[in-house]
């Protein structure tokens, strides 16, 4: 049974695509850095199927991301898609940020990928096959006022993506990047008043998972692709 990791999975658009994964018949690992949404999100999993793995991590983290990795080939023999998903965000002009702002921006939304997608790599090499989705964003593709950290983040997982869609091209391996517009998730706390304003006109982290999933099964999605929604 084809199996996929789905980073920053215990809320939002990481949850929803895993949940839509499951039910397409994939065994699913998630993971987050607070086990009480880890343990609800399998909780939900397991409603549809039996093959869920579930771990507390940090894939801003070297070894916690190889210990993922490894937990998920070892429980279900394979990882044949990684959605990199995982990502915070701060409201600041960047004169305000401080480098542990910024440090643990790229740490969660872009250093987790490069990991995660390294770690990963080799298996999809051997069997030659797989899928890489990185979530990016709006942001990652234009600037936007005090959102220098995430901005720059973002714009780094599309070279990230370009990058190694050109280091996989004679494989049967396909690197992606999808770029969302404003999502109603927890990620828009950082700006309540935004949020309130703007609620009804944005994204569901479902009809964003619901394209990443299209992308996953999908082979009119090209290798290197960004996909705005």
């Amino acid at each position: 049974m084809p199996a996929a990791i789905v980073t920053g999975s215990g809320r939002g658009i990481g949850k929803e695509t895993a949940l839509m994964l499951a039910r397409r018949g994939m065994d699913v690992a998630v993971c987050s850095r607070t086990k009480s949404e880890v343990d609800r999100a399998v909780d939900e999993i397991k409603k549809i199927r039996a093959g869920v793995l579930g771990m507390k991590c940090d894939v801003g983290d070297a070894s916690d991301a190889d210990k993922l990795v490894e937990a998920t080939v070892k429980r279900f023999g394979s990882v044949d898609v990684l959605v990199n998903n995982a990502g915070v965000a701060i409201l600041k002009q960047l004169v305000d940020t401080t480098e542990q702002e910024w440090d643990e921006t790229m740490n969660s939304n872009l250093k987790s990928a490069f990991l995660c997608s390294k770690v990963v790599l080799p298996y999809m090499l051997e069997q030659k096959s797989g899928v890489i989705v990185n979530v990016s964003s709006g942001a990652g593709k234009s600037g936007f006022e005090n959102l220098s950290a995430y901005c720059a983040s973002k714009f780094g997982m599309m070279g990230l993506t370009e990058s190694l869609a050109w280091e996989v091209a004679s494989t049967r391996i396909r690197v992606m990047a999808i770029c969302p517009g404003d999502v109603d998730t927890a990620m828009q706390e950082i700006d309540p008043a935004y949020h309130r304003a703007n609620r009804a006109r944005m994204l569901t982290a479902g009809q964003v998972a619901e394209k990443i999933v299209e992308m996953i099964f999908d082979n009119r999605y090209r290798n290197g692709q960004s996909v705005d929604i």
